[in-house]
């Protein structure tokens, strides 16, 4: 869905996004180790975790509307 155009907005991108995120950070991080350099974590950037649903409006606005 989201290979054939779906939009930034969409439940296809969003659904697919957070766990995407998630995996390009975790991938980083291994390469990082694997180089032997410093590695890191959310916090140094002041993200709760890698998946950045702590960082996006439409997670927000469901767990507000949600709540």
């Amino acid at each position: 869905m989201v290979g054939t155009g779906a939009g930034h907005t969409s439940a296809a991108f969003h659904d697919a996004y957070h766990p995407y995120l998630d995996r390009v950070w975790a991938y980083r991080v291994a390469v990082r180790k694997e180089l032997q350099d410093r590695t890191f974590s959310p916090a140094a950037f002041g993200w709760d975790a890698w998946d950045g649903k702590d960082r996006c409006p439409i997670c927000r606005d469901e767990l507000t509307v949600g709540a």
